[in-house]
């Protein structure tokens, strides 16, 4: 029996009819026209996943820059209070606030927290104290001897002795202060001041004994205390400034005559005995009084806005 198997050397019936062998299997047309498709699916997917990239980037860094001036910062260097205004004392009308401020603004309106300090008003004798140093402008007196004032702000011209008062010029921006100092060499035990108070619209004056020098701060920076009088016409709050920024330790009210008005303060250990215009002394205790004494002696002028006019200084005194 015979078989008719195909000569394995006749390539014509096995390559086809031009004897060549396919070098691998020919693709269909439908499948090279999915194969276009999905390489344009997968480039269009990369341009839009780029694309998501960068905005998501840019936006990021936009953020960023939007945010930037808003951010605080934490005061931490030095031993002043990077406060904008440490103790800003409210136009009459006002509550006394206590509460620190992040922002250059107007004094606010809200109730200053007391601290419970025990406070004696009335039947009460402080202590003499003999000052070491004193300058009687209305007298002819002139700028005291070796001391030292800063300013910031803008007032009309800087402080200076005027027509038998010391005063700076009017202001012509928000939160315009000066500060004149005297180092007494040994810790404060007694600071005051005669106020000479505008008619309208008066500017706020205080009266303090700093832990380290005001001079050695800038803008409204200021050192700590626990001896500080702040006043305004009617009114006088006692003020420390610590490492927690400042609060009112105590306050009072008084009735005012005419527009000049005397303040003194005497301090002994962590006491502090302030005697008002009208001759009421009122004792006040607080451990921070003692703890953040000093030697420089200060008689500072500040006017919160436009418009006030400059309290000025009749009389100053320290020992």
């Amino acid at each position: 029996m015979s078989t008719t198997a195909p000569n394995r050397g006749d390539r014509s019936k096995v390559a086809g009819g031009d004897g060549k062998r396919p070098e691998g299997p020919l693709p269909a047309d439908g499948e090279r026209v999915d194969r276009t498709r999905w390489s344009k699916i997968v480039m269009l997917l990369n341009v839009v996943l780029i694309a998501g990239v960068a905005i998501i980037g840019l936006s990021h860094l936009r953020t960023q820059d939007q945010a930037g001036p808003d951010v605080a910062t934490d005061p931490t260097t030095g031993v002043a209070s990077t406060l904008p205004v440490p103790d800003a004392i409210p136009s009459a009308g006002e509550t006394p606030s206590s509460s620190p401020s992040t922002a250059p603004a107007t004094p606010s309106s809200t109730p200053a927290a007391p601290t419970g300090a025990p406070v004696t008003s009335g039947n009460v004798t402080a202590p003499r104290v003999e000052a070491r140093m004193r300058s009687n402008f209305a007298k002819g007196d002139g700028w005291p001897y070796g001391a030292g004032f800063r300013e910031t702000g803008r007032p009309a011209w800087p402080l200076g002795v005027v027509d038998g008062v010391m005063t700076h010029g009017q202001p012509r921006a928000a939160n315009t202060v000066s500060w004149l100092e005297k180092w007494m060499k040994t810790d404060v035990r007694t600071i005051g001041a005669r106020v000479l108070f505008a008619p309208n619209h008066s500017g706020a004056a205080a009266i303090t004994a700093w832990h380290t020098s005001v001079l050695d701060t800038a803008g409204l920076q200021q050192p700590r205390t626990g001896m500080r009088l702040a006043v305004l016409p009617g009114q006088w709050r006692l003020v420390a400034i610590d490492a927690d920024g400042p609060s009112v330790i105590t306050s009072g009210t008084y009735a005012q005559v005419g527009h000049s008005a005397s303040f003194d303060l005497v301090r002994r250990d962590s006491t502090i005995w302030v005697t008002d215009p009208t001759g009421l002394v009122t004792r006040v205790d607080d451990p921070r009084i003692g703890s953040l004494s000093g030697p420089w002696a200060s008689w500072e002028l500040r006017d919160d806005a436009v418009g006030k006019r400059p309290a000025a200084f009749q009389e100053i005194w320290a020992g």
